[in-house]
């Protein structure tokens, strides 16, 4: 509809007017966020890797201190696609991010003099000791057109490999070749390792092997707190207010109750994320199921955003966390068949050799009921997750497909329903709220997300006056009231087999009718 300032003068005019509802891009609902230590990689932001060769190349593949690394890799090899890594270590005081105890690993190069002095600075670019294992070698110094080159050396136990290299570099700052243009800021050649600060350009730095030395990874005294952070230094799960996103969100081996209630907290009551993420827990290592059993209603909450697996499994002689494979298989899952089937059952075996516990039927009907998930073994089938249940076994929300779905709507319905903050609360946007939201569940309704066999029987959208009476209008609340009818899986599969006489099938009296 035109303006009122539109007529004041004759002439010809045309506008777009949206008609009817609006097609919604649908929400992501496959990736994952993992929180935990590494070898290198950037602190406390929120990094998106897409495969486990980019996954080293950002953190290392440190398999000694903690399970970030196994649960990267086993996630990809389930089928993930989508991880976002938030690196940790130990603060001082969590609330001020400042505090981290990890340090960089740095090295001076001077003029070589008997009095030297400081030419540049090396840095190693990320926290942590992988910095100890670099040098900076100065070579062809060419006083003649004043530059210099600067490899960037790693040494491995007993390998030393030159990983950059950077030709021709100057002390000048308005030279092209200027050494923390180039390695600091160029955009396709800039070091992925070091950082460079030129401290003095009066003279060539001599050809020299300069070993860089200090850097700590922070791990020592590392705490729970350090694993699920503070909101007011957006360490830890904060981090991840950052990410725009649907998540599963893991501390890959981190079984502390601290940590797991504090990542039920967070999932479940962090505005910045709105109720769209779910959090997979591993039980502590050892435990029997009885004591996994009382553990669990000691410590957790049911809320129903969250998942439980147990055991833990054994690949070789390596025991590992269950939650990486699983966030891996749900992403495999919402590839293959959607968000709102069950990722669990025959179709997702895992490659492993044993359980850490395998349990009896008994010991699955003590965990099962209670929404502990649990992992398998079956003759020629494997090891196969065998649970889909969240802890909130007493409502709704008790399958974790169901619980993944709402939030993928939910979070959809919150991106799209940003272009009516502020149109006007009158029954002509009613109407297209109302018709945008069918539109995204008639999408859905398409591939079979539904219980229902129409629309009519699997959703409904309502906008109109009697969800928006003059007493919300007033105060400038449009409200949409949408229902579903979701898919739930077939938990308990019987066959009742029925015995007659000669002569009596139903089967057999049906055909002689005919």
């Amino acid at each position: 509809m035109a303006g009122n300032e539109r007529y004041r003068y004759p002439g010809v005019f045309t506008s777009e007017v949206p008609m009817g509802g609006e097609p919604l891009q649908p929400a992501g609902s496959a990736a994952s966020a993992f929180i935990g230590t590494a070898e290198w990689g950037p602190m406390n932001t929120p990094t998106l890797v897409t495969s486990w060769a980019d996954f080293v190349r950002k953190f290392g593949n440190d398999f000694v201190n903690g399970y970030l690394a196994y649960g990267a890799r086993d996630f990809f090899r389930m089928g993930g696609q989508r991880l976002y890594v938030v690196r940790t270590c130990h603060y001082s005081d969590i609330t001020e991010e400042a505090t981290l105890t990890a340090v960089k690993a740095v090295v001076e190069v001077t003029d070589g003099e008997a009095t030297p002095t400081t030419l540049m600075t090396f840095t190693a670019k990320y926290y942590g000791t992988y910095g100890n294992d670099l040098s900076i070698q100065i070579a062809n110094v060419d006083s003649e057109n004043d530059n210099f080159d600067v490899y960037v050396i790693r040494t491995i136990g007993t390998k030393t490999r030159v990983v950059e290299r950077f030709l021709d570099m100057s002390l000048d700052s308005t030279s092209d070749f200027f050494v923390e243009d180039v390695m600091n800021d160029h955009a396709t050649k800039k070091s992925t390792l070091v950082t460079v600060a030129v401290d003095d350009d009066s003279v060539l730095p001599t050809a020299s092997t300069n070993v860089m030395l200090l850097g700590f990874d922070g791990l020592g005294s590392i705490a729970d707190a350090d694993y699920y952070g503070d909101p007011a230094s957006e360490t830890g799960l904060y981090a991840l207010d950052r990410v725009n996103e649907c998540l599963s969100i893991v501390h890959p081996g981190i079984t502390a109750a601290a940590v797991m209630t504090n990542g039920q907290t967070y999932v479940n009551t962090r505005m910045a994320r709105k109720g769209i993420d779910v959090y997979v827990m591993d039980l502590p290592l050892g435990y029997t199921p009885q004591e996994a059993y009382e553990w669990v209603a000691e410590n957790l909450q049911s809320n129903g955003n969250e998942a439980i697996y147990y055991p833990w499994v054994v690949e070789g002689t390596t025991n590992k966390p269950t939650a990486p494979y699983m966030c891996g298989i749900y992403a495999q899952n919402d590839w293959d068949y959607g968000v709102w089937a069950a990722p669990a059952g025959v179709k997702y075996p895992l490659p492993i050799t044993e359980l850490a516990h395998e349990c009896s039927l008994g010991e699955g009907q003590l965990l099962n009921p209670v929404g502990i998930n649990v992992i398998a073994q079956f003759p020629f089938e494997g090891f196969l997750p065998w649970g889909v249940r969240t802890l909130d076994v007493h409502t709704h929300f008790r399958y974790l497909n169901v619980r993944r779905f709402v939030n993928v709507i939910k979070k959809t319905l919150q991106d799209g329903g940003l272009q009516f903050v502020f149109e006007l609360n009158a029954p002509a946007t009613w109407r297209r709220v109302e018709d945008t939201a069918a539109m995204l569940l008639m999408y859905y309704h398409s591939l079979g997300a539904f219980a229902g066999k129409t629309p009519e029987e699997s959703f409904y959208v309502k906008c109109d006056a009697t969800t928006n009476p003059d007493e919300l209008v007033d105060q400038g609340i449009m409200t949409c009231v949408v229902g579903i009818c979701p898919v739930k899986p077939a938990e308990f599969i019987e066959f009742e087999v029925q015995l007659f006489n000669t002569g009596d099938l139903p089967m057999a009296e049906s055909a002689q009718e005919s």
